[in-house]
């Protein structure tokens, strides 16, 4: 792992392997979504990412996340927000840049309204 700590809102190459059934799978990039106070922790909760398709319009678990200079994407690519999970700091290879703060929002509340979350 890098020596630099993986914090919210950063987007990394993320090792996901091995994993089971229907898992997001291999070295990919992922969003780390868990809150900064956690940051002491040796893990981190993700979301992967996955190249945008244009199918993934109509899913209702995808976040489009525009690639950017600030993001480090090489393309467009689907945060799927079903496929949260917590990663040891182990599996994280190298940053590739900080998501735009209005995108990192609209994955977390994906999260939330997966797990019906109601105050």
């Amino acid at each position: 792992m890098a020596a630099v700590q993986p914090t919210r809102g950063d987007i990394w190459r993320v090792d996901l392997s091995p994993t089971r059934g229907s898992e997001t799978r291999k070295i990919r990039p992922a969003v780390v979504i868990s809150a900064t106070v956690f940051d002491h922790l040796p893990v981190r909760i993700v979301v992967p990412l996955t190249s945008w398709q244009a199918k993934f319009a109509n899913q209702l678990n995808k976040v489009l996340v525009p690639h950017t200079s600030q993001n480090g994407l090489a393309n467009d690519s689907a945060a799927d927000f079903l496929q949260v999970r917590c990663v040891a700091l182990e599996r994280f290879l190298h940053k590739l840049g900080t998501l735009e703060a209005s995108v990192l929002d609209e994955i977390v509340a994906g999260v939330t309204i997966a797990v019906d979350y109601q105050p």
